[in-house]
């Protein structure tokens, strides 16, 4: 069955983006957000698709190509802002209604991230095709581009390290009510046992669908605030990719989970 659907979580693998900060960097917010939405998508039955369920690099055209050829009527782009601003920003394609736009910015100033603006832009040399590469290049599908909030305001930033599921689940209700899907709030969350891992060839899955990843309801009950914090800032990082493991905070992990881990940071510390 075809999606419905394909969510997109910007940049990846080589490219970090430009939303990055002490808390988080762009790559790995929009993949925990993506994956975030991707399981609530299934939770409602909703046919849904992603363009990467892991850090990988998706070059532009790639990228494009994987929603354009999906089958999806729909393409959620998430992105963090950067530059100087406050708010989160939508924008959409030149040929889409901003029905849908409007609705996004409004559940997520719900969940208080205020809306900076809702716009389109055109080429400069050509104001019958969209600016944006990912609005211009995915064809026939309703592709919406959404900036969480900026990385270097220190409210947003704030916001997103907190609270970036109430954001994610802010723009599922907008895109059910849009698409006149049924909605149900996530279930509360309980504990798991065993299983799982941090992620790679374990949970994460194909480049098109994360393949049978459990869906994370969001909940962290037992676990005090400074393990959870450590925790998510994990998950950020990278080190740990296989959201099984945000609600299991006191469950000590196997051994080759821990040498992965290390493996990761031994990357990232890499001159």
């Amino acid at each position: 069955m075809a999606p419905i659907v394909i969510l997109d979580a910007g940049h990846g693998g080589v490219d970090p983006g430009g939303g990055n900060n002490a808390q988080f960097t762009e790559k790995n917010m929009t993949l925990n957000m993506t994956l975030y939405q991707y399981r609530r998508l299934q939770e409602l039955h909703i046919p849904v698709a992603v363009t990467r369920s892991s850090d990988v690099t998706l070059p532009s055209e790639e990228r494009a190509a994987l929603v354009r050829n999906s089958g999806a009527k729909y393409c959620i782009c998430n992105h963090i802002n950067a530059g100087g601003g406050r708010g989160s920003e939508v924008i959409y394609s030149i040929y889409s209604p901003a029905a849908f736009p409007r609705l996004i910015a409004d559940e997520l100033e719900a969940e208080g991230m205020p809306n900076r603006r809702i716009f389109t832009r055109t080429l400069p040399n050509n104001p019958r095709q969209d600016y944006y590469f990912m609005n211009r290049e995915t064809g026939s599908v309703e592709t919406v581009i959404i900036e969480y909030g900026f990385a270097d305001n220190p409210l947003d930033a704030d916001k997103l390290a907190k609270d970036w599921k109430n954001l994610a689940e802010a723009v599922i209700r907008a895109f059910c009510e849009y698409a006149q899907l049924p909605y149900q709030p996530p279930k509360p969350s309980t504990p798991t046992n065993g299983g799982g891992g941090t992620g790679g060839n374990s949970g994460d899955g194909g480049s098109t669908s994360p393949g049978g990843s459990s869906p994370d309801n969001g909940g962290d009950a037992g676990v005090p605030d400074w393990k959870q914090e450590a925790i998510d800032w994990m998950f950020e990082q990278g080190l740990l990719t296989n959201e099984d493991w945000r609600s299991q905070g006191d469950k000590p992990l196997p051994l080759w989970a821990e040498a992965v881990i290390l493996k990761r940071l031994y990357e990232k510390l890499k001159p």
